[in-house]
């Protein structure tokens, strides 16, 4: 593999303070409000915090929270914030809180996390338009007291309130910049790093934030975010010394990077899924034993294990394993089936459905990506499955913006997603698929569905909770409402000279807590 030359915007010399990391995708907002994807949050979390934030291995710990108080009921949480300071000077107060979860949940926003907060009082009644902002069921004590009401206990919100979706927002940039806050020169954060440009489709910078509460702990001056969709061209950059790091591996140098830079990588576990999901309002996938046919043609195995290699976990359910307080086991009853036989059984009910050799389905297949590699090999492999059922899949890689654009307007066929948990609960994928969600792309909706999924977010009791949520997953197996296709492992690629990110089930990596060792660095690229 030739190296390529490195352009003179990267700083291979043995800079200390300065962080390179390759993101994936190019961002499409930096209003936490409004993030959906993994990069977009990768970015935010390093410059705002929230109640609570994580640590290095992403666990839950206090934010700007230094304590809190639950009623015995659990409806009610009281919280105190810290001494902080915005980037720009100005005090960090519990009305910058009551103020962003209002606006998130207000409509007119349009936040696809809106339903994140449904969890507190009103907060689904708001965003459906059927009370004022206002009504939320949170409010400012004083300056540094804040007090949520809950819709039904939660005795997981600790972890919920380390999600992007529930930072405050600087109240008096937002009303005086409205949705341009977000420009570098208007940009005011309450976290590590704030915000100094944006080039698109080369970079984002982000400096060390002075004003921020834990600011003489932050080893880092500047970190750097690349987008990287290209992943072959990512490598070159890592072992260029452009990249200090890199989130996703071209899989198809897998033998390579685990030859060369094997200590570049720990594959632990992550709490993600890639998945299949149809346009359950489309035909003909508003039918079940299509549905069924494509989980059934789908070789997983060979997916994970012949085209990616990583170490990823053939998926044959939606929440990962290892997920907390999850009761699990579930699983589509063909899995024990043989891939030859489920082939024989998915097109006999393509048969029943009307199709055959003669009279095939022509669908067109998105993925996320028009760089080629990893998605390209993936999409091609799933294309061949599907033929052998009758489906004529076109590939459509198309940037990434733009897919999330087409997913949240419901305007695809077929899509090749993917969901990092946003906490550890399998809440966070199970409500991918509520009736209405902000995240249901595939406009799917059941009921019993709905209903098991109220009864398990309204049980106190985290056990029985995970008996609902596993009940829950069952009725979606049971619809063939989406296709899953593996858990991730971690794909990071990280110089061992870079401190401080560690591998997590989470995939969360803040730069506050990562440091340089500059002559390790040195050595690296001497």
């Amino acid at each position: 593999m030739a190296l390529r030359k490195p352009s003179n915007i990267f700083h291979r010399i043995s800079d200390a303070t300065t962080l390179h990391r390759g993101n994936a995708m190019e961002p499409e907002t930096l209003d936490s409000n409004l993030v959906t994807g993994t990069g977009d949050d990768a970015i935010a979390g390093d410059l705002a915090v929230g109640l609570m934030t994580e640590d290095r291995l992403a666990n839950p710990v206090p934010g700007m929270a230094l304590s809190w108080t639950m009623s015995a009921d659990g409806l009610t949480w009281n919280f105190h914030l810290r001494e902080a300071l915005w980037s720009d000077g100005t005090r960090v107060t519990a009305d910058d809180f009551v103020f962003s979860w209002q606006r998130l949940v207000d409509p007119k926003t349009a936040a696809p996390y809106a339903y994140f907060l449904y969890v507190v009082k009103n907060a689904e009644a708001i965003n459906g338009g059927k009370l004022p902002a206002a009504a939320l069921g949170v409010r400012a004590l004083d300056e540094l007291g804040l007090e949520i009401q809950l819709e039904h206990p939660a005795p997981y919100l600790l972890e919920m309130l380390t999600h992007s979706a529930t930072y405050p927002l600087p109240r008096h940039v937002v009303i005086a910049k409205g949705r341009d806050w977000t420009r570098p020169e208007n940009y005011v954060g309450n976290g590590a790093f704030t915000f100094k440009e944006w080039v698109p489709n080369s970079h984002v910078l982000l400096v060390k934030n002075p004003r921020f509460y834990d600011a003489d702990k932050v080893a880092l001056e500047r970190v750097y975010y690349y987008p990287t969709d290209d992943y072959d061209a990512a490598l070159q950059r890592m072992r260029a010394g452009e990249l200090d790091a890199q989130v996703r591996l071209p899989v198809q140098q897998i033998d390579w990077i685990k030859a060369n830079m094997a200590r570049t990588r720990n594959p632990v576990p992550l709490l993600s899924v890639e998945y299949i999901e149809v346009n359950h309002t489309r035909k003909p996938f508003d039918d079940i034993r299509v549905r069924e046919a494509i989980n059934l043609a789908l070789n997983r195995e060979a997916i994970a294990g012949r085209i990616r290699r990583v170490g990823d976990i053939p998926a044959y359910n939606l929440v990962p394993p290892g997920t907390a307080n999850f009761a699990g086991g579930n699983a589509f009853e063909f899995r024990s089936l043989p891939y030859g036989l489920r082939i024989e059984r998915a097109r006999a009910l393509m048969h029943n459905a009307g199709f055959n050799e003669r009279k095939r389905i022509d669908t067109t297949f998105m993925i996320r990506s028009t760089a080629p590699g990893n998605q390209r090999a993936v999409a091609a492999a799933i294309q061949q499955m599907l033929a052998q059922v009758y489906i004529n899949a076109t590939i459509l890689p198309i940037d990434f913006q733009v897919f999330l654009a087409e997913t949240r307007a419901h305007n695809f066929d077929m899509a090749e997603s993917a969901w990092n948990a946003d906490f550890n609960d399998a809440a966070t994928f199970l409500e991918l698929l509520l009736t209405g969600g902000g995240n249901n792309d595939g406009l799917y909706s059941n009921r019993a569905f709905d209903a098991m999924m109220a009864a398990a977010q309204n049980d106190t009791d985290l056990a029985s909770r995970g008996r609902k949520l596993a009940a829950a997953e069952s009725i979606i197996l049971k619809d063939q409402a989406i296709m899953p296709l593996f858990f991730w492992a971690d794909g990071n690629l990280v110089w061992p000279y870079v401190k401080g990110w560690e591998a997590n089930a989470m995939d969360k990596h803040r730069s506050r807590w990562i440091s340089i060792d500059r002559q390790k660095r040195q050595k690296q690229f001497a």
